[in-house]
């Protein structure tokens, strides 16, 4: 019997792309002049080199790399070297349109989903569809609670 997965690429936000990717390009450009600028000697520059090299391609590795998968279980996700997963039978409630600021946000986009679960722990997730997303939970789990931010 085959699993039926349901893959959601997380949505790109105009916003904040701005605000992620105009300082990337700025520290890319500084990488791009210091190697080669031949006025000064590698030793000094190594490692800051390496630092903003490694910064870009995580960063762009969360945004290129986030997207969530609904089974018949669980809820998966990954944004670049994250991942998790969290029991579709365990989310108590699903608020559309809100966007949450603080804690885990394994999302690329503002106005997506805050999956509520367990007791008290919650998520922050931004797929390409918020209402093929909650159509794909309420499929496996129909007791999950949906509301609606305007």
């Amino acid at each position: 019997m085959g699993v039926d997965r349901k893959l959601f690429k997380s949505r790109k936000d105009l916003l904040l792309g701005i605000v992620i990717w105009v300082p990337l390009l700025a520290l890319l450009v500084t990488v791009v002049t210091e190697l080669f600028n031949t006025n000064q000697a590698w030793n000094g520059r190594v490692f800051g080199l390496l630092v903003m090299s490694v910064t870009i391609g995580f960063i762009g590795w969360m945004w290129f790399g986030t997207h969530y998968t609904i089974d018949h279980s669980f809820v998966y996700y990954r944004s670049g070297p994250f991942r998790g997963k969290i029991a579709v039978s365990s989310i108590r409630e699903v608020v559309i349109g809100e966007t949450m600021w603080s804690g885990f946000r394994p999302a690329t986009a503002r106005r997506g989903l805050i999956l509520k679960y367990n007791r008290y722990d919650e998520i922050y997730f931004s797929p390409d569809s918020n209402v093929a997303f909650v159509g794909a939970l309420q499929k496996v789990n129909p007791e999950i609670r949906i509301t609606e931010v305007k």
